[in-house]
């Protein structure tokens, strides 16, 4: 089977399980809440498990990402880069996105970065803000 990008608009009890293997500091109840309102969840799917997940909120034609998360197995195999371009393609009328680093802890920030810059992003002059415009 080949991984797959997918929405997670109505999760599924195993897709509920895998995210909270995925995101273990958030709960069923507060995923369910954000997706409520509004919020966008996107999962990477092999076997019909989620390997990696990220949250997406949309202000017209910027796009922020936040908790992009990747499984501690899964890493460095592409599955986090494939699921941040399916993203970005599945969203064509966001022009400009981007991430915020703030809240990561320092070893965090620095492999995150690295990533960003391999997905095309750059960092904004003298801030934990990372953007990359996406118009054609």
């Amino acid at each position: 089977m080949r991984l797959t990008i997918i929405p997670l608009v109505n999760p599924t009890e195993q897709q509920y399980i895998d995210l909270s293997k995925i995101w273990i500091d958030q709960s069923r109840e507060k995923l369910t809440q954000l997706l409520g309102s509004g919020q966008l969840f996107f999962g990477a799917r092999f076997n019909d498990r989620l390997l990696a997940a990220a949250k997406v909120t949309v202000h017209q034609h910027q796009g922020v990402i936040s908790d992009f998360c990747v499984r501690e197995v899964t890493r460095r195999r592409g599955v986090g880069l494939y699921l941040l371009q399916e993203i970005i393609y599945q969203l064509p009328k966001i022009t400009l996105w981007i991430f915020n680093l703030g809240n990561l802890e320092p070893q965090h920030k620095i492999t995150m970065e690295k990533f960003l810059t391999a997905g095309g992003f750059h960092q904004v002059t003298q801030s934990d803000r990372w953007e990359l415009n996406a118009s054609y």
